[in-house]
């Protein structure tokens, strides 16, 4: 069996060209790199070099073993990811969520439902999860479209409505619902991470200029002590988790009106089946 450092070290002398600079590379010392290569040679049973005086070249043999060596490092290295990504999911859950009422809603059912397990989450726009349940980055995820492929198993978990809550004062307080493009130049104050809702704000308000947010805190604060306008969820309203003082109208664009899908690789699903049984289409609600 051939060992790694020697295929390692074979590839580096073939992408550096000279026994001192693959030596300087590698962190080890011209003569020391001159041993593996006559070792590597006798285990293999086969010249790959020229030799001459202070001077050492791949023969053809040679560079054909280095383009070799290259592809088992790759593969070696695919190996490790592997076999460390399995370890980890077995301790940890790695979960997406594509909006923040969904995370704030299923985390502690996940914590619940997996106790003793660590929960990994991120929050983005969902235009990535398939590919990354598919290659084992997230174990499940939250998407706001239905998957189109039968390789997922999914199930409907919740919708979400999207309002404008403004100040009495202002204009569109008087209007009983409003479209997108009422906003489309006006200044919003708008968190940072709210997963897809960022980028349908930026496609069909591209005018609007955002006051970003990073921290929740510095957000309700302005929200309670300005007239900026601000989206507002059916999930707060629902609970009269309101800023008082400000008047929250429906936005009837359709993208403003999601459902949620809790979703995993069809072949995972009796692997949380017990965390699918505790959701239904009212969870985020």
């Amino acid at each position: 069996m051939i060992e790694i450092r020697l295929l390692e070290q074979l590839a580096a002398f073939a992408k550096y060209k000279t026994l001192s600079a693959a030596a300087e590379k590698l962190h080890t010392s011209q003569p020391a790199l001159t041993r593996s290569m006559k070792k590597l040679e006798d285990e293999l049973g086969v010249s790959l070099f020229i030799r001459s005086k202070n001077h050492l070249a791949l023969n053809e043999t040679g560079l054909r073993a280095a383009e070799y060596a290259q592809h088992v490092l790759v593969a070696d290295q695919d190996f490790e990811a592997k076999v460390k990504a399995y370890d980890r999911s077995l301790r940890t859950l790695s979960m997406g969520f594509c909006a923040p009422v969904p995370q704030i809603v299923l985390t502690p059912i996940v914590n619940s439902v997996f106790e003793g397990m660590t929960l990994s989450m991120d929050m983005m726009d969902d235009s990535s999860f398939l590919d990354r349940l598919r290659d084992g980055t997230y174990q499940l995820a939250v998407l706001h479209e239905k998957p189109d492929s039968d390789m997922f198993y999914y199930k409907k978990c919740g919708h979400e409505d999207l309002f404008i809550s403004v100040h009495p004062g202002n204009p569109l307080a008087f209007y009983p619902e409003i479209h997108l493009r009422d906003l489309d130049g006006m200044s919003i104050l708008l968190l940072s991470r709210i997963g897809f809702w960022a980028n349908m704000h930026r496609e069909k308000t591209p005018h609007a200029h955002y006051l970003l947010q990073i921290e929740q805190d510095s957000f309700s604060e302005l929200a309670a002590n300005s007239s900026y306008p601000v989206f507002s969820s059916s999930y707060y309203i629902r609970r009269g988790e309101t800023i008082p003082g400000r008047v929250n109208i429906p936005i009837v664009d359709p993208e403003c009106h999601t459902e949620f899908y809790l979703t995993c690789l069809d072949a995972d699903r009796k692997k949380y089946a017990a965390l699918f049984r505790q959701v239904n289409e009212r969870t985020v609600l």
